[in-house]
């Protein structure tokens, strides 16, 4: 789709993150945000039977130009759409970016507990290698070189809890 179609169905509230339609027709609400919560957590919105997603539509709104390839929730909603919120990124800078899995049980990504030696590993992923950090008497020593290696090896793309 290109960018002049979209401008004349859409428009894009960059504070807020919203999509709004321009255009009237059936489903189009002008009111309210457009768009429907998908089943992968991403808001899409469906344009002539095809769908979008609302990032990658508020990316082209406000920018003029489609992403080359993935776009970052730098806080890790998946909803919060505001501009200040997206950024560009290859695949694997958005891998740096991802949440902890649900199988997790230490509540810290790369922080688990070694039965066999009654202490914390800590590890991090570095270009498809495993790297041990070490094992921790402390979880909190664990937690602070899994923090330490993130900021050393991706920088701007690590994790930060504190910006939820």
């Amino acid at each position: 789709m290109n960018i002049h179609e979209l401008q004349q169905l859409l428009r894009y509230c960059p504070e807020t993150g919203h999509l709004y339609w321009v255009a009237k027709g059936k489903g189009k609400i002008k009111k309210a945000p457009a768009g429907t919560l998908l089943h992968s957590g991403y808001r899409g919105v469906l344009i002539n039977g095809r769908r979008f997603q609302a990032h990658r539509i508020a990316w082209v709104l406000h920018h003029g130009v489609w992403p080359l390839e993935q776009i970052d929730h730098i806080n890790g909603d998946k909803t919060d759409n505001r501009i200040d919120n997206l950024r560009e990124a290859t695949n694997a800078q958005n891998g740096k970016n991802l949440p902890k899995s649900r199988r997790n049980k230490s509540g810290v990504v790369g922080v688990s507990f070694d039965i066999a030696n009654r202490k914390w590993r800590a590890s991090i992923k570095v270009n498809h290698k495993q790297i041990n950090l070490g094992r921790f008497t402390r979880f909190e020593d664990a937690v602070v070189a899994r923090k330490e290696a993130e900021q050393k090896y991706f920088g701007e793309w690590a994790r930060d809890e504190n910006r939820r």
